[in-house]
């Protein structure tokens, strides 16, 4: 009751709700297309070079007084030209996956730590962006998060059998006329998108965590695509909820909390389903 009395009571607390509940529509649903292509180890290389897009903005903000204060934008810069970077080495240089995905990620975080090092002054914001706090979400991170929301649902309901067909078999459908590597670089921008977006909820290094955990969960009780999206996103707001919870009663980072969380009710459906199946 005391937590609800304080959702009910303090802003930054509505705040951080209305973020995990818009949050949790944009990663369960591309979090599903990581999943299914496997682009697991990509999202996590992208997750961690965008450093290098927060050092450099830190800097250039810094240095020269600009009136952006939240080097987020730099990070999503960053962010959506190191993806692009990723395919392009694999598609037009023929590097393999894991060679493509080392080079961008250490490169991002070198830069990211050479920037940092050269901003003036002690910069105790960067915890935030490399293990989260929700609870520190205002109206530009809602506003943020509204229209990727709504532009991830437009992008998978016109592109809806592409993505699918994608997904499982670019090689084979693309001799069909899909046009898949337009999907490919897409798709790339909006993960890169909203792994930056998502990064104050969660933070760089655990971020990867929602983006697969609720998927993994939603596919122990369905197969349909457009219902592990759902159910990815009914997961991802109950961690994030139950995370929510634990950060206020037990005095414990949000971040960390919430994929505390999504662990627990990833292992309690898979104990649930065995018993289940057991008995059936």
């Amino acid at each position: 009751m005391d937590f609800i009395s304080s959702i009910l009571k303090y802003p930054f607390m509505q705040n951080a709700l209305i973020v995990g509940f818009l949050s949790s529509i944009c990663c369960g649903t591309i979090g599903t297309y990581i999943v299914n292509k496997k682009m697991v180890f990509i999202s996590s290389s992208i997750s961690h070079a965008s450093y290098g897009g927060i050092g450099i903005g830190l800097y250039l903000i810094s240095v020269f007084d600009l009136p952006v204060k939240d080097p987020i934008l730099f990070a999503l810069i960053f962010s959506i030209f190191s993806g692009i970077l990723i395919l392009l080495l694999k598609d037009k240089f023929n590097l393999k996956d894991d060679l493509s995905i080392g080079i961008i990620m250490t490169f991002g975080m070198a830069v990211g730590i050479i920037f940092s090092f050269m901003t003036p002054g002690y910069q105790a914001d960067l915890s935030t962006y490399l293990f989260g706090n929700i609870l520190l979400s205002n109206k530009e991170n809602i506003i943020m998060l509204l229209l990727l929301d709504i532009t991830i649902i437009i992008v998978f309901f016109i592109f809806y059998k592409s993505i699918i067909y994608s997904s499982f078999d670019e090689n084979f459908y693309n001799i069909y006329g899909v046009p898949v590597k337009f999907i490919n670089y897409l798709l790339i921008i909006l993960i890169s998108s909203a792994i930056i977006i998502n990064i104050k909820t969660i933070g760089i290094i655990l971020i990867i965590s929602i983006l697969t955990i609720p998927q993994a969960t939603a596919s122990l009780l369905v197969k349909k695509y457009y219902l592990i999206i759902i159910f990815s996103g009914i997961f991802s707001f109950l961690g994030i909820l139950s995370g929510l919870y634990f950060s206020y009663s037990l005095n414990i980072p949000s971040g960390p909390a919430i994929i505390l969380s999504l662990t627990i009710i990833l292992l309690f459906t898979k104990g649930f389903r065995k018993i289940f199946l057991k008995t059936t």
